[in-house]
């Protein structure tokens, strides 16, 4: 290949994974307005799970976000009645969070959102499946490697 066609291809890159990112949240976005929940929220709440313990911690890990951009959030959600922070015993420092019965219910229609907001995009099965897969590959070499090695 030669360096301006390695050049365009970056160029195009760049733009695609702009454009595409953009697009995907202003869909969700459209959807959630009527919840008054961003994109971000969202995504937490996704992580928040009664049926096992969640410590802020482990958000942090698991949506690799550090403290400092998921405590505003935490904050966020608690005051509109979504989430519950408790303090463990054994540890105070130590949060756990918890829906409340607003955000249980809130949650159930989340499945709801992401199958409208998918269907709006003109891809087949076999196409979803695809994208999934190229995103889960880059995740795992280029976030989730980034991280276990912090």
């Amino acid at each position: 290949m030669t360096r301006k066609y390695d050049d365009e291809l970056r160029k195009e890159l760049c733009f695609l994974f702009y454009v595409t990112n953009k697009e995907i949240v202003n869909q969700f976005n459209q959807y959630l307005k009527r919840y008054d929940i961003s994109f971000p929220n969202y995504i937490v709440l996704l992580y928040i799970d009664n049926d096992r313990p969640i410590y802020i911690k482990t958000l942090c890990e698991e949506l690799y976000l550090d403290s400092g951009t998921i405590s505003p959030i935490i904050k966020r959600l608690e005051k509109k009645g979504l989430i519950n922070r408790i303090r463990t015993l054994e540890d105070e420092r130590r949060v756990k969070i918890e829906l409340t019965d607003k955000g249980i219910e809130l949650k159930k229609e989340f499945s709801k959102i992401s199958e409208d907001v998918f269907q709006q995009f003109d891809m087949s099965e076999e196409d979803t499946m695809s994208y999934y897969h190229l995103l889960r590959k880059f995740t795992d070499r280029n976030i989730i490697a980034k991280y276990k090695n912090q």
